[in-house]
């Protein structure tokens, strides 16, 4: 009985972050329609290397690789879906793999033709990949604050990251993140 608890809720707990989820692309969409037909709206790709060192009881170190595909929006704006591989080399002594896909926003302060700092926020969930992560690891949120320099950018953030682990339950993961990346 215990074990159908958890299972519907878990059920019930997916499906509407699943929805929530939908409704905000669906916005998004709409949104970018509108402002397209204004002409301020222009694509924007994004690539970035980074590094996260772990913080907290269940501190883990990652190598990452992110993209982002969206639009920018004016100068001041820019959104898109991002997705990349978060490898976790120094989880309980053996290496997992997560794939984060998420929704990013990005306000722009531009100081002059080549330089502009920016503040980032990345809000979706997690997908595990190899053996002993669950397949829907959970939220995933990493704020962070930055620059673009021509097509170079660089950031630093703040990354938490919900963990579902096989044999240890739920566990929040938190760390600082590097990256750099180039933006086309």
């Amino acid at each position: 009985m215990h074990d159908i608890y958890y299972i519907c809720k878990n059920i019930i707990t997916t499906t509407i972050m699943k929805r929530r989820f939908g409704i905000l692309v669906a916005l998004l969409v709409l949104s970018f329609s509108t402002v397209s037909a204004k002409g301020l709206v222009s694509y924007q790709g994004e690539v970035d290397l980074g590094y996260s060192y772990g913080l907290g009881k269940n501190a883990s170190e990652r190598v990452i690789l992110h993209t982002i595909q969206g639009v920018k929006i004016g100068k001041y704006l820019s959104t898109g879906i991002g997705a990349g591989f978060d490898f976790y080399y120094a989880f309980d002594d053996s290496s997992e793999m997560i794939v984060p896909i998420y929704i990013n926003i990005k306000g722009y302060l531009p100081t002059n033709k080549n330089i502009s700092p920016y503040l980032s926020c990345d809000v979706g969930m997690g997908v595990g990949v190899t053996g002993d992560v669950d397949d829907k690891t959970g939220l995933t949120v990493s704020p962070a604050v930055g620059f673009v320099w021509g097509v170079f950018k660089a950031q630093i953030g703040y990354s938490l990251q919900n963990v579902k682990k096989l044999e240890f339950g739920d566990l929040s993961m938190g760390s600082v993140q590097l990256r750099i990346g180039i933006m086309f």
